[in-house]
């Protein structure tokens, strides 16, 4: 067996592992909590009939029979609590607010696809518009067969070399720095919005503002001859084990491309910011359409860190690694907005399973999207195909070497 195939092996079994301790602690069932005055609380399985989140609330008791119950304290002065399980959050999907999520990822797409045309133009590849768009849906089709964001790019970069043969590095160093501006232009979105929670969120804060001053770090490197002499930039890098060496200097040779076009790279920024508050609308717009009872706010300082988490090349479209994160964030720091009189460990359950519905709801939604764009790829006349990638993967390899 290849080392390749031991990695891919790997990979999936952690990826399993992870989505196996998810779902291990994700309540699927629905139940009805009591707690009466001074004993401990009662915990019966029931299904939960129409809405869970009425007022008056429609069960179907383990018998067969049927009863209505109004959660909150009782005349006898006990407490009644309904909480839904896993399936119940998904039958009661708000379509409107579903649709309204998943017209925001559409005009993410468009707004990511005309930012990489600006920059493929300035890289001196004729290119259209439209013809950029379509690259980038196919990239979105890939993402999600592909381990991560990365399968996606590079597609797009091949189709770019098949379009303006003889170009393979400014195809190369396009989607490089586009990939990088994504990064940045996410990081700092959540670093604006924290500034106003940091009480909340100090710890997340310091882990932004981390990837904001390595990133900046970087351009400044970059851009800078004064400061490529001072650190020795090309040999510290040739002092790197190879794969990792050649990996920076490729990152460097793509970011100082772009030196003399600075507004370029601001202006990919600020449009990446609002690419980005679009995105996590989305998911706002897909949490709401649940019933997650999140206020927005909090949706864009945990959402950009669970996107740069799930970036890392696991598996398809981050299932998996984001589940895990929506999981873990959520009910660490939204288990507070769940209603009721549910003590600390059952409100972060409870608001864990929330999380977890909005993260498979929200990547099916972004599934559904991709198979779209895979009509594209069949469409396409001059497809990539296994062969392309087979050499683009042996010829970067052989670079490395």
């Amino acid at each position: 067996m290849s080392k390749a195939w031991v990695f891919r092996i790997l990979k999936l079994s952690l990826v399993l592992g992870l989505m196996a301790l998810v779902f291990r602690s994700v309540q699927w069932d629905d139940c009805l909590v009591t707690r009466p005055t001074g004993l401990e609380q009662i915990e019966s399985p029931v299904r939960i009939e129409g809405g869970w989140s009425e007022d008056i609330i429609k069960l179907r008791m383990p018998d067969g029979s049927g009863q209505t119950v109004r959660p909150g304290r009782q005349p006898d002065g006990s407490e009644l609590e309904v909480v839904p399980g896993f399936w119940s959050y998904c039958r009661n999907v708000h379509l409107p607010l579903l649709a309204l999520g998943a017209a925001c990822y559409f005009v993410t797409v468009l707004v990511a696809g005309a930012r990489w045309w600006w920059l493929l133009r300035v890289n001196g590849l004729s290119v259209t518009l439209m013809e950029t768009l379509r690259f980038t849906w196919i990239g979105v089709f890939f993402n999600t067969v592909m381990p991560g964001a990365t399968g996606g790019d590079l597609i797009k970069a091949l189709y770019i070399m098949k379009h303006c043969p003889g170009q393979r590095a400014p195809a190369i160093v396009s989607v490089i720095v586009d990939r990088v501006l994504g990064l940045a232009s996410l990081a700092i979105l959540g670093a604006i919005v924290v500034l106003f929670a940091l009480d909340r969120f100090g710890d997340i804060a310091v882990a932004i503002w981390g990837v904001i001053g390595g990133l900046t770090l970087l351009f400044m490197v970059a851009f800078s001859r004064r400061l490529r002499s001072i650190v020795h930039l090309k040999q510290v890098l040739d002092l790197l084990p190879r794969p990792v060496g050649n990996a920076l200097k490729t990152l460097d040779e793509a970011v100082f491309v772009y030196r003399g076009h600075k507004h370029v790279i601001l202006a990919s920024l600020l449009a990446g910011v609002f690419n980005h508050v679009v995105s996590v609308m989305s998911v706002v717009f897909v949490g709401d359409a649940l019933g997650v009872g999140m206020p927005w706010t909090e949706y864009f300082v945990l959402v950009p860190v669970i996107n740069i988490i799930s970036a890392v090349p696991l598996m398809p479209n981050g299932w998996g690694l984001g589940e895990a994160m929506y999981q873990r964030l959520f009910a660490a720091y939204g288990s507070a907005y769940v209603g009721g009189t549910a003590s600390a460990e059952s409100a972060a359950r409870i608001m864990g399973t929330r999380a977890v519905a909005l993260s498979v709801l929200y990547r099916l939604h972004t599934t559904l999207w991709s198979l779209v764009a895979g009509l594209l790829v069949l469409l396409e006349r001059d497809r990539v195909t296994k062969q392309d990638i087979d050499e683009e993967v042996r010829r970067e390899a052989a670079d490395s070497a």
